[in-house]
């Protein structure tokens, strides 16, 4: 009967005072309130005072405590459910929704996996179209990568950064996280988990934004991860999930196809009879032709490349590959940018939150930073 009367008030109270009023006694307790099953309507009703107002009159309260207060009402059962539905309505600005997706991101390592978090966290990535959201996201997620891809609803998370397009280098972060990680345990660890580790890599080979060559490469990682495991187990793969993560490595691996270098064309194509400078280009051309190696390069001890005083013939040409090198003849992988930090935490992310009074500014729409939130 409480929560019926005071919603009668808000939705009775006229622009001004009366709003004000509401407005003064209703902002310290918006995280309370949301987290109960009647009180979190009191604070929906709220929303219909629209954002445009002055600022002691509009609901721009509701939007800051759910801001500071995060992490506590998005595990709620009621609150999660009502941040939604606020997010979601009509009378939210784009900005209001910003400062919203600001905190889900920065917990979102801990809320991927908690059953009420995971419904904002689905929001923010289905519902939300912020451009860019996914590449943060996958900075937040990466650290926590192997603990994630074994849970249930944190797998779902880790799946579609995966298995999406529109933003490929959040999911190259992702792949290269876990099959290319200069710690091999991530993988091992995500393998052991025959019912969402398996799952996991299975999506991953199985998904449609990913290239060919890039699943052959994937496969070649998996398929020597898994002789690493039946070695160390000292049993075959009698789970059902493992043969069939076998039987799918071994078939994208007898269908791959190794990718060379392109040929060098011909110098007929690149320099013409009259040419000006065909002194200069056709004895190098020709001694290419001739011994068809084409020159070197080392790595140096600062990480550049630098050409060799003297060439041989017998000398390949080598290129970068995850740490390693390939010769010319080697198919030769594109390189998936490793993120500078990748965190050595093991347990989750568990930030500050700012007070009510304080709220993290937020960057102007119309130019937002790399890596930030854009509408």
């Amino acid at each position: 009967n409480g929560t019926w009367a005071v919603q009668k008030l808000i939705d009775c109270a006229e622009p001004g005072e009366q709003r004000r009023l509401i407005v003064s006694h209703l902002r310290a307790f918006v995280p309370q309130l949301l987290l109960d099953q009647l009180g979190n309507y009191v604070v929906q009703g709220c929303l219909k005072f629209g954002c445009t107002a002055a600022n002691d009159e509009s609901n721009q309260f509701v939007f800051d405590a759910i801001h500071a207060r995060c992490l506590e009402v998005a595990q709620g059962r009621f609150g999660a459910r009502a941040m939604r539905t606020c997010l979601e309505s009509t009378s939210a600005s784009r900005l209001q929704q910003k400062l919203v997706a600001v905190a889900l991101v920065t917990n979102a390592a801990t809320l991927a996996t908690n059953p009420n978090g995971h419904l904002l966290i689905t929001w923010l990535l289905d519902a939300s179209r912020f451009q860019g959201r996914m590449r943060v996201l996958a900075h937040q997620l990466a650290p926590h990568l192997r603990y994630l891809a074994t849970h249930k609803l944190g797998a779902a998370a880790i799946g579609k950064l995966v298995d999406q397009a529109f933003e490929p280098d959040a999911r190259d972060l992702i792949l290269n996280t876990l099959f290319f990680n200069p710690d091999p345990s991530v993988l091992d660890d995500v393998l052991a988990d025959h019912v969402q580790g398996v799952q996991v890599v299975l999506r991953v080979l199985q998904g449609s934004a990913i290239g060919d060559a890039e699943k052959a490469r994937i496969a070649d990682r998996v398929h020597s991860a898994l002789d690493s495991y039946r070695r160390s187990s000292g049993s075959g793969t009698t789970n059902a999930a493992m043969q069939q993560l076998s039987d799918l490595v071994a078939s994208t691996l007898a269908h791959s196809q190794p990718v060379y270098p392109p040929a060098m064309p011909s110098v007929a194509h690149r320099v013409s009879a009259t040419s000006p400078v065909q002194q200069d280009i056709m004895p190098t051309a020709h001694h290419f032709m001739q011994t068809q190696q084409p020159l070197g390069f080392h790595p140096t001890n600062s990480g550049a490349m630098s050409f060799p005083a003297s060439h041989t013939q017998s000398q390949p040409m080598m290129m970068p590959r995850y740490g390693g090198m390939v010769g010319a003849n080697q198919p030769m992988p594109p390189f998936y940018p490793m993120p500078q930090q990748m965190g050595t935490n093991n347990g989750m992310y568990m930030p500050m939150y700012p007070p009510v009074s304080d709220p993290v500014p937020v960057s102007d729409e119309s130019s937002t930073p790399h890596g930030s939130i854009n509408p």
